[in-house]
């Protein structure tokens, strides 16, 4: 089960021949309907009802015709970081009366930027103190991770401070839901979220010092003792089904529940992740993937969302870097365009010409710009639309663009937007390179990927590498069920498990030498906008 940023996707696989045997998606209601968000602040939260029923609607579907008691095992993924107050009994707070409504006592969505200034304080606290604990974070810690939310909301709300027993990960609260755990201390906590959003380390003997986090904020010190010290990876048994959902949907007692992991992280095993390969997991943002043995002896890279041993795939180490917009950056310019038009239209608008509008924006502005020439003069955009996530985290900056004239359309403006975040795709490939890590392939996969060619082929143009895209686009799902293949003994390891199930490459894109030439002089202009 994939559960992303408006949805829950499950498929259900038979683990020896890789067959697809069913598939369901719930869309999250209370997200869809804008709920418990305020864009202006950065706010993003989501209710755990939101995911508790769709975990049940696409149970539903998953076992139409199928039984639920031959199931073996579960695997899931979740965005991050996305952290949430819980009670002693592991109920995320707005499960309450009291807090059903409070969006600071839901979960704080991965891009929610509200502790922007709470970063900068762990960030300045960090290189103080005789452990960097950003070290294996890329050097900076950020407002989209664990302990800037929480820090965020001990000073914004006084009644989520006092009630919150402790804090924890969504990628981990949906194992502990599904296995029905009832103590936080109980859960086996990922490697992933922990290495990559909480500063975890085993040299450093875990999470940061409780001397550090009370130098950071006095209020820490009631959360003391109550989060951590071991993680798993995903190919370890977290526990067994509920007692609930046995009753409910007719699973075998001894289904296997998995650890978790964070939704790329999975994406990237999904898609067949080897040594040296840059998986670029693409949605509303993107997560770009890497992995190199343990035994080649990497060095620390700056700038990126951390290095941490088996976060990705277990035996290697495992490098997360980002852009924070990407796909939101087109839905962007979408609704900018579309939504004057159909607020003076009102009620005469029908249901089926707003669809088709809805529906049919990116196929025209998409075959206006493919017909624009490429030249050394074209607009520019940058890509940091909701802040930069990598390389070198800053959330405090905002897109800008440079060749705007009265000749510009809305080609020419797509164009561009499409480009930027090419452009800042290379800049990423860039920062591994700079610290001696080639990058032998890339891998582009998630929903854009398989949607637009001409947003593969601009990112093969722009990056000039060869793009693969793969067969599935649903590889964050795929990737837990090669997790769950492994950890119920279908497969030794998960090497084993990703020849059998991991999604195979269906068209490779290649650069064309001339528009590279040309991208690299506005990739230049690009660098000179981002005052790099």
């Amino acid at each position: 089960m994939d559960f992303g940023t408006d949805s829950v996707r499950g498929l259900l696989l038979n683990p020896v021949t890789g067959e697809t045997v069913a598939s369901g998606i719930s869309y999250f209601k209370r997200w869809k309907a804008g709920l418990y968000c305020n864009p202006e602040k950065d706010q993003y939260r989501q209710h755990p009802l939101d995911y508790m029923e769709s975990i049940e609607e696409v149970f539903t579907k998953l076992f139409e015709t199928e039984s639920a008691a031959n199931v073996l095992a579960i695997a899931t993924n979740t965005t991050g970081s996305t952290p949430v107050a819980v009670d002693e009994r592991c109920q995320p707070l707005a499960l309450s009366e009291e807090f059903e409504e409070n969006p600071n006592a839901m979960f704080v969505l991965w891009k929610d930027h509200t502790a922007i200034k709470e970063a900068e304080e762990i960030n300045t606290l960090s290189k103080k103190w005789a452990v960097d604990y950003t070290r294996y974070s890329g050097g900076i810690y950020s407002s989209e991770w664990f302990w800037s939310k929480i820090l965020y909301i001990n000073r914004t709300d006084e009644n989520v401070f006092r009630k919150a027993y402790s804090w924890v990960e969504q990628s981990d609260w949906i194992p502990a839901y599904l296995s029905g755990t009832e103590s936080p201390e109980a859960i086996k906590r990922n490697r992933c979220a922990a290495g990559h959003k909480a500063m975890w380390n085993r040299e450093s003997g875990g999470l940061p010092s409780a001397e550090f986090l009370k130098a950071l904020d006095g209020s820490f010190e009631k959360l003391n003792g109550r989060f951590y010290t071991d993680t798993y990876t995903s190919d370890e048994v977290f526990d067994t089904i509920s007692s609930y959902f046995v009753d409910k949907f007719g699973f075998n007692p001894e289904t296997i529940i998995t650890v978790g992991a964070i939704d790329a992280h999975h994406g990237a095993v999904g898609a067949g992740i080897s040594p040296y390969t840059l998986v670029k997991v693409i949605g509303t943002s993107t997560c770009d993937m890497l992995v190199v043995p343990a035994s080649d002896h990497p060095p620390l890279v700056e700038g990126i969302c951390g290095q941490v041993d088996g976060s990705i795939d277990p035996g290697m180490i495992g490098f997360e870097a980002g852009q924070s917009a990407f796909g939101d950056i087109y839905n962007w310019f979408r609704k900018m365009m579309l939504k004057p038009t159909q607020d003076m239209i009102g009620d005469q608008l029908s249901a089926e010409l707003k669809n088709k509008l809805d529906n049919d924006f990116f196929n025209y502005v998409t075959a206006e710009a493919a017909q624009i020439e490429l030249t050394e003069s074209d607009l520019v955009f940058t890509d940091y639309h909701n802040g930069r996530r990598t390389p070198d985290a800053d959330f405090s900056l905002q897109a800008s663009a440079y060749g705007f004239g009265l000749a510009t359309q809305a080609g020419h403006i797509f164009k561009a937007l499409v480009e930027a975040t090419a452009f800042g795709s290379k800049a990423i490939m860039e920062r591994f390179r700079t610290f001696n890590i080639p990058i032998e392939h890339v891998i582009a996969t998630g929903g854009i990927p398989n949607k637009s060619p001409y947003v593969v082929q601009v990112l093969a143009d722009v990056m000039g590498v060869e793009i693969q895209v793969t067969d599935s686009d649903q590889t964050c799902a795929l990737g837990s069920t090669i997790f769950a293949a492994t950890a119920c003994g279908i497969y030794p390891d998960v090497q084993k498990a990703k020849k059998v199930i991991a999604a195979k490459t269906v068209k490779t894109y290649v650069p064309d030498p001339e528009k590279q030439k040309t991208y690299e002089i506005l990739y230049k202009r690009y660098k000179q906008l981002t005052h790099d």
